[in-house]
């Protein structure tokens, strides 16, 4: 028991110190950002007392019927989120729900998880029900972009690419719309530059990760849909991994186990664009996955037929882990908590909370 406390506090006093290195990388992002309007910037780690003290609303929907010999049924889906929308916003109806999170004005992108493929990636039944809930709520088709990292992963997944018309619109950042050169995360620990990344052939190394134009430029609001899986690298392919690493280029440095993995994906989500763009996590809980992620792997699925909302990405993910380490202990297999510490992470950035005693649950069954 000594030799494990004194690993926790060499793990923390190593947390510490980079969150100072990060402090230094940033303080000079900040007299460049005052020339480049564009650029993002870093926000402060600290936490006022309202934050502190704040707590999470986080929702729950249960229908055993909802997934059938693996197949999602629509029309008890979309009853799922409306009733998990409103329960979240208390709002009078679905429709006024989806009001407190986009208006006609705006262009929401609904950031998916398709690397996993048609079975286990986002699946299509609760997307279609969120761009018909936002399209009932005055946003036009044209205004919703369906996107993930690339085309090559969506047109596995069973999307229909569509970068122009009506709508909704459906694409992903490679290989057309691209990174945005001059918005980007820059932290001290270097990722090898590969196809895809924007400063592929310019240099092997690099400390920046730069942001999708989907994200720093095309869309004004976030809605972020990610599958409830388990990840062999960083604990949980979820909330948080997902709009991160879905986000920024030159991303696998933040996916190797090191003490910065966890610092980047959860500094990520608390640094605009996405800090101030995202308004809604819808986590597909309609069949999950305890082993094997972020790649579909069937022997290692459940059906727990439920949909989780939340604008709190850190609770929705705490819960998660809950979720995956009671299967996996169920299966007698080791835990993956350890290295879900990018949860911990935002908690203490200030992105939510990961401790239930600070969240408001509400569960509801048929």
């Amino acid at each position: 028991m000594p030799n494990a406390v004194c690993q926790d506090n060499h793990h923390l006093m190593q947390r510490r110190a980079f969150l100072r290195q990060l402090g230094a990388v940033a303080a000079g992002a900040l007299l460049f950002a005052a020339a480049a309007p564009g650029r993002a910037q870093r926000p402060s780690l600290s936490d006022s007392p309202a934050e502190v003290a704040r707590r999470s609303r986080v929702v729950i929907v249960r229908d055993a019927r909802s997934v059938e010999f693996y197949s999602p049924q629509i029309e008890r889906v979309t009853r799922m989120i409306e009733r998990g929308l409103v329960a979240l916003t208390q709002a009078a109806d679905a429709t006024a729900a989806w009001r407190e999170f986009a208006k006609p004005e705006d262009v929401v992108g609904i950031k998916i998880n398709s690397l996993p493929g048609p079975a286990m990636g986002t699946r299509h039944e609760i997307v279609n029900a969120v761009v018909n809930g936002l399209r009932r709520a005055g946003v036009p088709a044209r205004n919703i972009i369906i996107w993930d990292r690339s085309d090559e992963n969506l047109v596995a997944a069973g999307w229909e690419l569509r970068d122009s018309g009506e709508g909704p619109l459906c694409f992903g950042t490679m290989p057309n719309v691209g990174w945005d050169s001059r918005v980007y995360y820059r932290v001290p620990h270097v990722g090898t530059v590969i196809w895809g990344d924007l400063e592929f052939g310019e240099r092997e190394l690099s400390e920046r990760s730069y942001y999708s134009r989907i994200v720093s430029e095309r869309v004004t609001k976030l809605i972020n849909i990610p599958v409830l899986m388990d990840n062999k690298h960083v604990g949980i392919t979820g909330c948080l991994y997902n709009i991160a690493m879905g986000s920024v280029d030159n991303n696998r440095r933040f996916q190797t186990e090191s003490m910065h993995y966890d610092a980047g994906i959860a500094e990520l989500c608390v640094r605009p664009p996405i800090s101030e763009k995202l308004v809604l996590n819808i986590l597909d809980s309609l069949v999950a996955q305890y082993a094997g992620g972020p790649r579909f792997e069937p022997q290692a699925t459940w059906t727990p037929g439920e949909i989780w909302l939340s604008r709190d990405p850190v609770a929705l993910d705490a819960l998660a882990l809950e979720a995956v380490e009671k299967r996996r202990k169920a299966a007698n297999m080791p835990s993956l908590r350890d290295r879900g510490r990018h949860v911990r992470f935002a908690t203490e950035m200030g992105a939510g909370v990961d401790n239930r005693s600070k969240m408001d649950i509400v569960e509801l069954n048929p």
